[in-house]
């Protein structure tokens, strides 16, 4: 008695079958995501950091009324500093964050992965180098500062309705908060800030995560003495000519 099952070639086949099959693989997109299984810190420091900003600035938010009524005789730039310092201050730990995490996630991106070699089996997938790097690459570029600014801005808004609680369990107006900060235009300066910062440091995360393909130990040491090197020898190179045209003009 056989057991095998053969199937007719004019049989149909099966449509979910069909449908998985012609779906797009999406490597990138699951690179990306890959990233973010692997790298936890990515999110869950951002989101401490986002906690602890919003627990702090809610902690000084108490004394807001008696603020508005020290500086409700003042001129009018004195009391907008004093309403909207507290919320303009808050994303900046945030955002300093990201950055922070996305110089060290770049810096052991590639290292990690050669020092416990499972770089062996990611690259035994149907998955480019090319696409790898730029997964990479996109999440001190793309994806920490997107998240940044999500936080950023439900921070700020979570911020706008405590204060608002606090000034009508105080018996005071909430009309001069909403006035006073620019609750439109603070997201679009968060936004422009984090995309400006996020191509000044492309560069430096494109330098570490060359160091962190490169190094075989220690990348900290390998990222920061070549710079520092170049800036020493500018230095001395510099003081020296500086020196030379001082004493030809003597």
């Amino acid at each position: 008695m056989n057991d095998e099952t053969t199937v007719s070639p004019d049989a149909p086949l099966d449509p979910q079958a069909v449908e998985l099959t012609s779906r797009p693989t999406r490597p990138f997109y699951w690179s990306v995501r890959r990233e973010l299984w692997e790298n936890r810190s990515i999110y869950l420091a951002p989101l401490a950091v986002a906690a602890l900003v919003l627990f702090a600035t809610s902690i000084s938010l108490l004394g807001l009324a008696r603020r508005l009524e020290s500086f409700g005789e003042l001129d009018p730039v004195a009391r907008h500093a004093a309403v909207v310092k507290p919320f303009t201050l808050a994303p900046a730990p945030i955002m300093l964050a990201t950055i922070l995490i996305g110089v060290f996630y770049a810096l052991d991106a590639l290292y990690g992965e050669r020092r416990d070699r499972s770089i062996l089996f990611w690259k035994s997938l149907p998955v480019s180098d090319l696409t790898t790097v730029l997964a990479k690459a996109s999440i001190p570029l793309v994806v920490l500062p997107l998240l940044a600014f999500a936080l950023s801005v439900a921070t700020f808004a979570a911020l706008l309705f405590v204060g608002t609680a606090i000034l009508l369990a105080s018996g005071t107006s909430p009309t001069v908060l909403w006035s006073e900060v620019r609750w439109l235009q603070e997201p679009m300066v968060m936004l422009y800030g984090l995309a400006v910062h996020a191509l000044w440091f492309a560069p430096i995360y494109g330098w570490l995560l060359l160091v962190s393909a490169w190094a075989r130990r220690m990348p900290v040491l390998w990222a920061a003495l070549p710079p520092l090197a170049i800036g020493v020898v500018e230095r001395v190179s510099a003081g020296s000519s500086a020196k030379g045209v001082c004493g030809s003009k003597r």
